[in-house]
């Protein structure tokens, strides 16, 4: 736990900073993009991000798994290997697809097809963060995070004037990708001996890691489709007015997930490592959860949070964001509501990737999709952009319930990670005698 908590440290702190230089691009692009501008700037986001989850396949969760649960490293070409052809047919796809956009004008065409290219170097960020987490150095990882938002901050500061078309935007954004992608392969070659070796990786091993991520990889896919459905079909059927208000709202309930995510950053790496040497408790005594201790408090905090953010969601909304963007403070309010279910969720979630047992985690999230899908077609015709908050909030409640109620069953074998957590933090501890960066 001392671990733990250290690396929940550094994770947290990188997040903090990364927010808190988010949060003042946000407001930088809403004031020099307008409205309009500023919805089809979310709906621009929400389309690479979704491909880059689609092209990451899973491939992020493996490498973190292999390196922390047994010390592979050797894998990682494979890993960029598959990512970077998948990043190279979705370019494509959305080169040819960008021009059938409902509504969709040339500047935003021309900046999705421009912005699709920073895919490549996200391709090679996501590999080296990965493996970073493997081995657990937490505080580069945070890092580069943090130098990402700094480096995307000074440059829409210096570059994106008010008026400022898509187009821009997006070859700014490219730019800064490309350089961060760079910066964290130089990391990751100064901490990790087999990033100095020249990549060695076979069609077979492409296609071993490619089936050994294909469930993650579709369940990653789902879980993207499910985060982004409310920007994509607010652009897609309540205008860009809409899709800004609940953007901004949005952006303000991530930033309030920044403890969470740090905790659950620093958790799964060990979650891993405890997975990875079965074990059993000693004759008479009954199974301990090294676990419980962060599980409490990840849903305590999160209780906290979404209380604060009902009751002081106007004045946030007015402060950050100004007038024009006043009906966003009603959707903060019911989207903080989420925060508790979206909380168990995804800690439960983590719990059955930790132990293989992903299957279960896609089982529950096709059906809180699903039911996302059903509740966004009923309640935007009855209540306007406001009910896919209410969608989202319905969804995290079925999603939090369905994963519970999967979980319950027992590993297929009999894994105790109170002991098992022991035993592997040694090879932890030796792979992180790596020599510091010169």
């Amino acid at each position: 736990m001392s671990r733990i908590g250290r690396d929940a440290a550094w994770l947290l702190g990188g997040r903090m900073l990364a927010q808190a230089l988010t949060v003042p691009m946000t407001v930088l692009l809403a004031g020099r993009l307008g409205l309009a501008g500023f919805g089809h700037y979310a709906f621009l986001l929400a389309v690479v991000f979704v491909a880059n989850v689609v092209t990451t396949f899973g491939t992020d969760m493996v490498v973190i798994r292999d390196i922390a649960g047994a010390g592979r490293t050797h894998r990682w070409p494979a890993a960029l290997g598959v990512q970077l052809a998948l990043s190279a047919a979705a370019i494509g796809l959305i080169w040819l697809g960008a021009p059938l956009i409902p509504g969709g004008d040339e500047t935003v065409v021309a900046g999705l097809q421009v912005f699709s290219l920073s895919l490549i170097p996200a391709a090679v960020f996501s590999v080296c963060s990965a493996a970073l987490r493997g081995v657990g150095r937490m505080d580069w990882y945070a890092a580069l995070g943090v130098a990402s938002v700094a480096l995307q901050l000074g440059a829409a500061w210096t570059f994106v004037a008010p008026g400022t078309g898509l187009v821009l935007v997006a070859i700014v954004l490219l730019a800064v990708q490309a350089v961060v992608g760079t910066a964290a392969f130089a990391v990751c070659a100064a901490l990790i001996p087999e990033f100095r070796r020249r990549p060695a990786a076979s069609a077979s091993d492409v296609a071993e890691m490619a089936r050994a991520s294909a469930s993650i990889g579709v369940l990653s896919l789902l879980g993207v489709l499910y985060q982004r459905a409310g920007v994509l079909a607010l652009s897609l059927f309540a205008g860009p007015a809409a899709t800004g208000w609940f953007a901004a709202s949005s952006r303000v309930v991530e930033a309030s997930k920044s403890g969470h995510v740090a905790l659950f950053g620093a958790l799964y790496p060990a979650m891993a490592a405890a997975h990875a040497t079965p074990g059993k408790p000693p004759a008479g005594e009954a199974p301990s959860n090294p676990f419980g201790r962060s599980w409490r408090l990840s849903v305590a905090g999160a209780g906290a949070i979404s209380g604060v953010l009902v009751l002081i969601a106007p004045l946030v909304i007015e402060l950050l964001y100004g007038p024009t963007f006043g009906p966003a403070s009603g959707a903060l309010a019911i989207l903080g509501l989420s925060l508790v279910p979206s909380t168990i969720a995804t800690y439960r979630s983590l719990e059955l990737l930790a132990s293989h047992r992903e299957g279960r985690t896609l089982r529950a999230l096709t059906v809180s999709l699903a039911a996302l899908g059903a509740l966004l077609a009923v309640l935007i015709p009855l209540l306007g952009w406001i009910g896919a908050c209410w969608a989202i909030l319905g969804a995290e409640i079925v999603q939090a319930g369905a994963v519970v109620y999967l979980g319950r069953e027992p590993e297929p074998a009999d894994v105790w990670p109170a002991r098992a957590i022991t035993t592997s933090s040694r090879s932890l501890d030796r792979v992180r005698e790596l020599p510091e960066p010169s």
